[in-house]
């Protein structure tokens, strides 16, 4: 059990009566001596009320400003990537092909995206039909409401992990402050600001799998089975990428796991079956193509067509605005071309992708769970840049488990926060970067979650780790 030693004042994973910090007994009283009595106070003190209560407004002040500042810059866009969801979901509910309608002039405006190529035989919704369907309540309304809910839920769902991790009992007082410094400060980096401008859906993942890996962590192996696999399966239909990460600890460390994951699989799988019976292979061939698209840099240009003036009531010009422009390609194969290799076969990256997973796979099955879970939170963020698809700044929104689990399982330990501390720092520099971005723009983000799987494979060949 987690619990405060009553010697050292540090929080603790007692495994008997021995602290596992200063080796005293727990259950021994602390011994008051005149020396003992003016030593100096623990390295943990709990923070004052008063140092506690401006530290809170602080933090508060900058969520809010950072928060204002996404509402002025959604108020002046068109949040385009969540176009293409509402788009998507509609044709979906109407029986249509979401994946390969086109729009035509005298077709009803709510299901136009200005940026669909009319040169392509397929459109820019590339999401699962299972994450389509998780907007069916706002996809009903008017566009304009629709993606301002969508901005307040994309701080809802950011709160919401915040809350997750800030409550686990892993984190000690110093950490808990480290944790919520560092979800505030990421609002600011260029990943957050092109994640609301985008209308992205990362953070809906990022939440979920940060609650997938804190209800397996719960020791108590009655309540870490069926809910989290259910939660697994669902996983899968939303992000199917994920299904490395959340495979190997099913079956390696929770089978328990696996009856809820194949009800939720069933579940991702199956609702979007009965609206439309085709979506799951429509989605299919749509993905096919635009990975050859994306390998072969065939897209053609989408040249002029007819556009409305207004969609649903605001500005063509509005509707596809956007404000954040720093949105290099960070993925390998753009950075296989930079070398000169065209017509990377996926299969090829795929290889590559599970041979280095093998690889850390290998030492990190003797590690204790958080650090496994540590290694796969990374990996959940990694695993992107070998996909053939354009992987852009709002991907590293995936990192912000990889922070949390370095919380608990570093135990807020200065070095591993202050290089958490200055990838945040850095992302908020390159907010202001001119266009066009450097690739190296991501460098601070991988640099953290190659340094997750660096302190896990440290503690795979010493110790398993518990938490703090």
């Amino acid at each position: 059990m987690i619990d405060r030693c009553h010697h050292c004042r540090e929080r603790v994973f007692f495994t008997n009566s021995t602290c596992p910090s200063c080796g005293q007994d727990r259950d021994q009283a602390v011994q008051v001596t005149e020396d003992s009595s003016k030593k100096a106070p623990s390295a943990d003190p709990p923070p004052s009320s008063k140092a506690a209560f401006w530290g809170a407004l602080a933090l508060a002040v900058l969520a809010a400003w950072s928060f204002a500042a996404d509402w002025a810059m959604v108020s002046k866009s068109g949040s385009i990537d969540y176009r293409n969801r509402v788009t998507g979901l509609r044709l979906l509910a109407s029986g249509e092909d979401p994946y390969h309608y086109k729009w035509t002039p005298g077709k009803p405006e709510r299901f136009f995206d200005p940026f669909e190529n009319p040169g392509l035989p397929i459109t820019k919704t590339t999401v699962t039909p299972a994450t389509l369907l998780t907007g069916w309540p706002m996809a009903l309304l008017p566009y304009p409401v629709a993606k301002f809910l969508w901005f307040l839920a994309q701080w809802a769902l950011l709160a919401g992990l915040w809350l997750l991790w800030f409550r686990w009992p892993g984190q000690t007082d110093r950490s808990r402050w480290w944790w919520t410094a560092l979800v505030v400060g990421f609002t600011y980096t260029l990943a957050w600001r092109h994640h609301i401008d985008r209308g992205q859906a990362y953070i809906l993942w990022a939440l979920l799998l940060g609650a997938w890996m804190r209800m397996s962590m719960v020791k108590s192996p009655a309540k870490r089975g069926w809910l989290p696999g259910l939660a697994a399966g669902l996983l899968v239909c939303l992000r199917p990428p994920l299904l490395m990460v959340l495979l190997p600890f099913v079956v390696l460390r929770r089978r328990e796991q696996w009856l809820g994951a194949v009800i939720g699989l069933g579940l991702g799988l199956g609702i979007p079956f009965l609206v439309k019976p085709t979506v799951w292979q429509d989605y299919g061939r749509s993905m096919e193509t635009w990975s050859k698209i994306y390998r072969t840099q065939t897209e053609p240009r989408p040249g002029a067509r007819p556009m409305p003036p207004e969609v649903e009531g605001m500005p063509l010009a509005k509707i596809a605005a956007y404000k954040v422009v720093q949105h290099v390609d960070s993925s390998l194969y753009r950075l296989a071309r930079a070398f000169h290799f065209k017509s990377i076969p996926a299969v090829a990256m795929l290889a590559a992708l599970s041979l280095l997973f093998a690889a850390w796979l290998w030492p990190a099955r003797r590690s204790g769970d958080e650090a496994f879970l540590l290694g796969l939170a990374a990996w959940s963020f990694l695993l992107d840049l070998f996909l053939p698809a354009f992987r852009y700044p709002y991907s590293d929104v995936m990192i912000l488990n990889t922070f949390a689990l370095i919380s608990v399982v570093a135990c807020g330990r200065k070095a591993a926060y202050g290089i958490a501390l200055m990838s945040i720092a850095l992302g908020i520099w390159m907010v202001s970067i001119l266009p066009p971005a450097p690739w190296p723009l991501y460098l601070p983000a991988i640099a953290m979650a190659l340094l997750a799987m660096l302190m896990l494979r440290q503690s795979a060949s010493q110790r398993p780790l518990t938490p703090c």
